[in-house]
């Protein structure tokens, strides 16, 4: 905790990054729309009044589903400066790309002494079923705790680098299994468009797929067992190699055996990535692609 003259004692310093989603939005009349007026922290404060000290900044608010890269590079940016007199910082995020975000800030803060925590809200605030108090309340004590690392908070506490995306059938965000890959991004990094991220699926058919100039990586999300069609990502790989674009496969395990077909896409030069989430995976290759 810092020590803060004005306020005689020892208190916990937060920075909180606001950035929309549910949790920065009303209901008007069933249509949930952005609001930037509206902090988390003011109402936080309502109901649990202490000594702690909040500075609020919000780079941009939308509602998530609407996420830039842009919007990445402005999180980006605020997160570059000197967080030497906080003991945390919580940034507030809509839940729709929660875990995309969660990874970004994971593989680019993981060596940050102070706790990062992402949270957000199911409900809007004014609702009384809303989880976005409580997720805050429990950001707030993992800081107060010093639980160094990244963190995303949505009911449960998980590691940032091993959320999933929610269910959509439950609103519920799941654990993957995630072994950081020894990577550390530049500080002043300029993200550009330069990763696409496409998902296999049944009879895909990648001949209909446009690689533009900027592209420099396929990330290929593969099937739960890491495999994909064979002959489909064959089409893919050679259509990638003409364009000078890497491609990667996500979905493998290394404890697990590799399937013949994975083995031939392996084999044809595609990058495999072991042991990490699909949103981890295009965060680490966003970083990469951008040195």
């Amino acid at each position: 905790m810092r020590y803060n003259p004005f306020l005689n004692g020892d208190i916990l310093k937060i920075k909180v990054i606001l950035t929309g989603g549910t949790v920065g939005s009303n209901n008007q009349n069933g249509i949930i729309r952005n609001s930037p007026k509206n902090n988390v922290v003011d109402f936080w404060l309502e109901k649990n009044p202490c000594d702690i000290e909040f500075v609020s900044v919000m780079p941009y608010s939308i509602l998530s589903e609407n996420l830039t890269l842009e919007n990445w590079q402005m999180l980006i940016n605020e997160l570059q400066k000197d967080y030497s007199a906080f003991d945390g910082i919580i940034i507030t995020h809509g839940s729709d790309t929660l875990s995309y975000t969660s990874a970004m800030v994971a593989v680019y803060c993981k060596d940050f002494s102070i706790p990062v925590v992402l949270t957000g809200s199911d409900k809007v605030l004014s609702d009384k079923k809303a989880n976005g108090l409580p997720n805050f309340g429990k950001a707030v004590e993992l800081i107060r705790k010093n639980q160094i690392g990244v963190w995303t908070v949505f009911n449960e506490v998980y590691p940032s680098d091993s959320v999933c995306e929610a269910d959509c059938f439950t609103d519920r965000f799941s654990l993957g299994s995630c072994t950081p890959i020894d990577f550390k991004p530049e500080r002043n990094v300029a993200l550009k468009k330069r990763v696409l991220i496409i998902k296999e699926y049944p009879f895909a058919d990648y001949d209909i797929l446009t690689l533009t100039e900027d592209i420099k990586a396929v990330l290929l999300v593969g099937y739960h067992s890491g495999t994909a069609n064979e002959k489909s990502v064959a089409k893919l790989a050679e259509k990638c190699k003409t364009n000078g674009v890497l491609l990667y496969l996500q979905g493998l395990k290394r404890k697990s055996g590799i399937y013949s077909s994975t083995d031939k896409i392996i084999k044809s030069g595609v990058k495999p990535l072991f042991d990490v989430t699909a949103e981890y995976a295009f965060a680490y290759l966003t970083f990469l692609i951008n040195l």
